[in-house]
């Protein structure tokens, strides 16, 4: 209890500087997204209860759905080249196994090298896992790992729409080799393609590299984006239909 009440006090006091960050800002898209993140406050988490509600949520369901992995790539003639480490989340499950999404350049491999995955839940219990498809062009890997009967685990839905620009989210993932790390921030840009997609999100979460494949979920926990970058104070996440595009054809025989 004393431990969520600390992270109460902690994300309690970020969102009251995110607020402060906005309002001082004199563009109009941050005039914009103040009004926008006023009106969540005063509307869905001004009470106490309701935000310790959630937070009691992510703590003990949601970031249950969040995996750190660690890949160990090996040379044609078995010598070990590096250690790679990363977030991911369980999106999918069958009879007999979970399945991860994360980030392609964790499992990308040059020509003969070959790799070892295993993924901690939030427990800090491992498992083996194994790519089953990727996707350069999505930028994303789907593992799965097979199922314990005596350790059940949670997968967490897609959301069915984008969040608002100026909309609160929560980042779960390995930041700061922490498994299970929880981060807040704002929405505060889309990346779009040239055909008008929103293709990522840009947030001012805070993270790391440690964090990609993390999973950034909206105040309904639902999926919103999956981590990719970090860089210059901003944190961007892969958007929902570059996951379902990717869910798509991962779920394909």
């Amino acid at each position: 209890m004393k431990k969520l009440m600390m992270l109460i006090m902690i994300l309690s006091v970020l969102l009251s500087g995110c607020t402060v960050f906005v309002v001082e800002e004199d563009t109009e898209e941050f005039k914009i997204l103040a009004s926008q993140y006023q009106n969540y406050v005063a509307n869905d988490i001004n009470i106490f209860d309701q935000f310790q509600s959630f937070i009691n949520v992510v703590t003990l369901d949601t970031a249950v759905s969040s995996v750190m992995i660690e890949v160990k790539v090996y040379s044609p003639l078995g010598v070990l080249l590096e250690i790679r480490y990363g977030s991911g989340v369980l999106f999918e499950e069958d009879s007999t196994n979970y399945h991860i999404l994360t980030t392609y350049e964790l499992t990308d491999l040059s020509s003969g090298q070959t790799i070892s995955i295993e993924v901690s839940d939030y427990l800090g219990r491992t498992y083996r896992g194994f790519v089953r498809k990727s996707s350069e062009e999505l930028g994303l890997t789907g593992i799965r790992f097979a199922k314990n009967k005596n350790r059940v685990l949670q997968t967490l839905d897609i959301s069915e729409s984008l969040p608002l620009i100026g909309e609160p989210v929560m980042l779960i993932g390995y930041q700061g080799e922490i498994i299970n790390a929880l981060t807040m921030g704002l929405i505060t840009d889309y990346i779009r393609t040239e055909d008008d997609i929103v293709h990522a999100l840009e947030t001012n979460v805070l993270s790391d590299a440690l964090g990609n494949g993390g999973v950034l979920v909206n105040m309904n926990h639902e999926i919103i984006g999956i981590q990719y970058d970090v860089s210059n104070g901003s944190t961007f996440a892969y958007s929902i239909y570059v996951l379902n595009t990717f869910i798509d054809y991962y779920l394909q025989p």
